[in-house]
């Protein structure tokens, strides 16, 4: 299998037969590299973690471009993507422990939740929040219309005996127990400079075999801004020497 990342959480899948992506967000920075709407076509299909902007936003134009590609999702986002003119019919309603099968993948929905964005995180873009007003206007306004509604999942994806556990955010639930023997945990780095801390009790636990980080980057400039992954790098390096950590390249694609 191959993946590849996007920017933001926007992720790539390829079993060789069948191609899945996951969150498809045009980057609104024009300072970096980002893959236009156009680029997205041709997959599958696309499923989505949660109802944010940066997750959500690029679905109706995507939908545009490619009049065939359905689109899984929960409930709430659901209806953002119908008030914004997606066909319901292209729309595939999932929920939390739903089981189904897209080609050779068997996709497991698991409950999640949003991390919390700490104090240091939103003191740090604060000064460029102030100098893009109209900007950061734009950006909640939009945000606004799409909300979460709580309805965070997460993906456990399994094909020809791989197995790879998707986050679009990370916070876990407490009660549920999530896959063990994962090939590769994509685990969402961003809204927090606290991400080691916050994921050390479950890499401990369900220890995957490699980590590749996504949602690290400037993707929305004034909310967002570069997240260090290095500290998590060191994290991991030093508690689990074994587990192979990867920061993925812009349009690369990482074989697992």
């Amino acid at each position: 299998m191959k993946i590849t990342w996007y920017g933001t959480a926007t992720i790539g899948i390829d079993d060789g037969k069948t191609r899945l992506l996951f969150d498809p967000f045009v980057r609104m920075n024009k300072r970096i590299e980002t893959t236009p709407v156009e680029g997205f076509a041709g997959f599958d299909a696309v499923l989505i973690t949660h109802g944010h902007f940066d997750h959500l936003y690029s679905i109706p134009k995507l939908t545009e471009v490619d009049k065939n590609v359905p689109v899984y999702c929960t409930k709430t986002p659901r209806q953002s993507l119908i008030n914004k003119g997606v066909s319901a019919e292209r729309i595939k309603t999932i929920k939390p422990d739903d089981i189904f099968e897209i080609g050779d993948f068997t996709i497991r929905v698991h409950r999640f939740r949003h991390i919390i964005f700490d104090p240091v995180y939103i003191l740090s873009v604060v000064p460029k929040c102030a100098l893009m007003l109209p900007r950061l206007f734009k950006q909640v306004a939009i945000n606004r219309t799409m909300p979460e509604g709580k309805e965070i999942v997460a993906f456990e994806i399994e094909s020809h005996g791989k197995k790879i556990f998707l986050t679009g955010s990370f916070r876990d639930t407490p009660g549920i127990a999530y896959p063990k023997d994962i090939d590769m945990l994509i685990l969402a780095n961003g809204g927090s400079v606290f991400v080691p801390e916050k994921t050390k009790e479950f890499i401990s636990k369900y220890h995957p075999k490699k980590i590749f980080v996504d949602h690290f980057d400037n993707a929305f400039p004034p909310l967002t801004r570069n997240v260090s992954v290095e500290r998590l790098r060191k994290t991991i390096k030093k508690n689990h020497p074994d587990i192979e950590f990867i920061k993925p390249e812009i349009c690369k694609a990482v074989e697992i």
